[in-house]
């Protein structure tokens, strides 16, 4: 019989997702895993295989935990411009603050490992599928309730937000000017009221 285990697999892969979050793939190594961890190297390889084991189970509770936090209320049935347009400026206010310098776990692999990881490249796919998939249905629903002109073509607009999202996220990272994040972010707003919004809305500034 095995020896029971004395650590909880779910808060190792949350305090790994920290670690790589931070630091990245290679910037981490596996002593500082199995510290930050408090777990020797024989218990992370038998629980996880590898580093790289590890690093892809924290990209999926990233996926699970972060970016469904995020995103999910986009991909709920009813949500609309509303939705978006708060989520832009959620993202915008946030430069230069506490952990602003985080970034977004999934872009930063984008640009570091999933050029060369195919495991990565999986993955980054899968998020920005999803970032454009929820953000295609809240415009479809804004569409059917006449928010948008009926010409607008639904699902390039999806992309365009979903590149200016990604593009807030790397701006975030890299701890850039808060008033370029905020005036990208109205942008996004101001393209999306002129599309078909309600005077009312287009009376408002994009946001303060």
């Amino acid at each position: 019989m095995g020896r029971p285990k004395t650590y909880q697999r779910d808060a190792m892969v949350a305090e790994a997702m920290q670690l790589f979050w931070l630091h990245g793939f290679e910037a981490t190594t596996t002593q500082m895993l199995v510290e930050r961890l408090g777990i020797n190297r024989f218990s992370l390889y038998a629980e996880f295989g590898s580093k790289q084991g590890l690093y892809e189970a924290s990209l999926d509770r990233y996926d699970q935990d972060v970016v469904a936090h995020h995103f999910g209320p986009l991909e709920r049935p009813g949500a609309g411009l509303c939705e978006i347009e708060g989520l832009l400026a959620f993202f915008a206010s946030k430069g230069r603050a506490p952990g602003s310098h985080y970034g977004c776990l999934l872009c930063n692999v984008a640009v570091e490992r999933a050029p060369h990881d195919l495991a990565s490249h999986a993955r980054v796919e899968r998020y920005v599928s999803r970032i454009s998939c929820a953000l295609q249905s809240a415009l479809q629903t804004a569409l059917e309730r006449g928010e948008l002109a009926a010409n607008v073509e639904v699902a390039t607009l999806a992309a365009g937000l979903t590149a200016t999202f990604l593009g807030l996220f790397v701006l975030l990272r890299a701890q850039t000017d808060p008033a370029i994040l905020h005036d990208a972010a109205a942008a996004a707003i101001a393209q999306l009221r002129s599309l078909g919004a309600t005077a009312a809305a287009e009376a408002q500034p994009p946001y303060p």
